[in-house]
């Protein structure tokens, strides 16, 4: 075997590793804000009984990312960044509003 290839494959597996740790990172990130918004989003318009879009203002810098809605029906709140990760939250009478 030649040392070039087994060296360029080497530094390939490790880059893609360190990739992919970064990612999971970044995902796991987007799911902390997307939970976030939902859950702030559930208890603005379920439990303060706010207007949906008043309630958008609420979050704090840099969760503009996140898309916000709400259903009536279902009495919950879900939001998603980037369509990449989503978190809803649905309020239950007893005790507020909580994740899925």
């Amino acid at each position: 075997m030649n040392i070039k290839f087994v060296s360029i494959g080497l530094v390939l597996a490790v880059l893609i590793g360190v990739g992919l740790s970064y990612g999971e990172r970044k995902l796991e990130a987007m799911r902390a804000v997307a939970n976030a918004v939902a859950k702030t989003t559930c208890t603005c318009v379920f439990v303060a009984s706010r207007d949906f879009d008043s309630c958008l203002g609420d979050n704090p810098p840099g969760f503009e990312i996140a898309s916000a809605w709400h259903d009536v029906e279902d009495q919950s709140a879900s939001a998603s960044v980037f369509v990449v990760a989503r978190g809803t939250a649905r309020y239950h009478r007893a005790t507020g509003c909580a994740l899925d």
